[in-house]
């Protein structure tokens, strides 16, 4: 197996969420044409440790949003209209630095959103921008801050041409049960139970000039939202370090102590790092054996005995076993309903 990346996927729990709206407004058949435009089998949704990929979440985005008129999917108190990001992004290019950009940034949403506003503010070197409600007890919708965070970040690091460093990013909902897609999704540290949803960008990255085209912007709306919400991930956590030591031993029965060796780390500060990432050296080995598995099978032709061995299982029938707990489906069901939207 060649060492290259793979496609993480992300928890089937944020289709739940980027759903909701539809399922309540428009009811289940509506919800069930979408799920199938975007190739996600609706069997998945009863599965709380089913996953989805990458192409998926974006198709199922994309499809929300043109079926409800709203860019961010009825997750705030009004429609975000279509087009409103194009005009947002229009607003920015002629800005000279980052700092100003974030300003701007800020102003157009505070002009949109009903029940939060969006609060920039600088010290000790580090830039924040912060969700506050506008009124006591207002909604918190976890998928709603977290789309946010990531906007702003994805915005700002595309107009600057590179990723801007994120300091922290803390969010104001508990610690979710999916909380690793957290920790794959945002670079910086990330913690719960804030009082304000917030991310800290570097202030030095922020004060810098850029020069973006309109003919650029194009390329990134169409690709909308894949390029702010994936395009920047978190590379420094414990378990992506995990991930990219064991991808290219995935066939091999690896132990935590030959990681800890590889990090020059003892097992049991390793074992309390995971812990503090709310997951664990088996189950980081057993996520990348899924995220391959879903790659293979939706990208090449390798068969299922074949994949089987190549990821260390010892038939194919115990990586079918694995494979429907980890996605909900069988894996020869699985790469018909990712084709079916090729």
């Amino acid at each position: 197996m060649q060492n290259t990346p793979i496609s993480e996927t992300v928890s089937v729990h944020f289709t739940q969420e980027m759903l909701a709206f539809m399922r309540a407004g428009q009811g289940q058949q509506a919800v069930a044409e979408t799920l199938a435009d975007a190739g996600i089998p609706a069997s998945l949704l009863a599965q709380p440790e089913a996953r989805i990929t990458r192409r998926q979440y974006v198709a199922l985005y994309k499809a929300i949003a043109a079926q409800l008129d709203d860019e961010m999917l009825g997750l705030w108190s009004r429609p975000i209209r279509s087009g409103t990001l194009k005009y947002l992004m229009l607003s920015l290019l002629d800005t000279p630095t980052i700092m100003v950009a974030l300003n701007r940034f800020v102003r157009f949403w505070n002009l949109l959103l009903d029940d939060y506003r969006l609060h920039m503010g600088r010290k000790d070197g580090v830039i924040r921008l912060s969700l506050i409600a506008r009124a006591p007890g207002a909604k918190v919708n976890p998928l709603g801050h977290g789309l946010m965070m990531k906007l702003v970040h994805g915005v700002a690091s595309w107009l600057l041409g590179r990723e801007i460093a994120v300091h922290k990013v803390a969010f104001c909902f508990a610690r979710p049960r999916y909380v690793q897609d957290y920790v794959f999704l945002f670079p910086g540290g990330v913690s719960f139970d804030a009082a304000d949803t917030t991310i800290c960008l570097d202030e030095k990255d922020c004060a810098s000039a850029f020069k973006r085209e309109k003919h650029q912007l194009w390329g990134f709306l169409k690709r909308a939202p894949e390029d702010w919400t994936f395009a920047a991930v978190n590379r420094t956590s414990l378990a992506a370090k995990t991930r990219m030591f064991l991808e290219p031993r995935i066939i091999d029965p690896v132990t935590i102590q030959e990681l800890a060796d590889a990090l020059h780390v003892s097992v049991r500060s390793l074992t309390r790092k995971f812990a503090d990432e709310g997951t664990a050296f088996q189950r980081v080995k057993d996520e990348l054996r899924r995220d391959i598995a879903v790659h293979k099978l939706t990208h090449s032709n390798v068969s299922v005995a074949t994949l089987a061995l190549d990821l260390g299982f010892s038939n194919s029938a115990v990586f079918c076993r694995a494979f429907k707990q980890w996605t909900g489906s069988s894996p020869t069901d699985y790469r018909k309903g990712a084709r079916d939207i090729e």
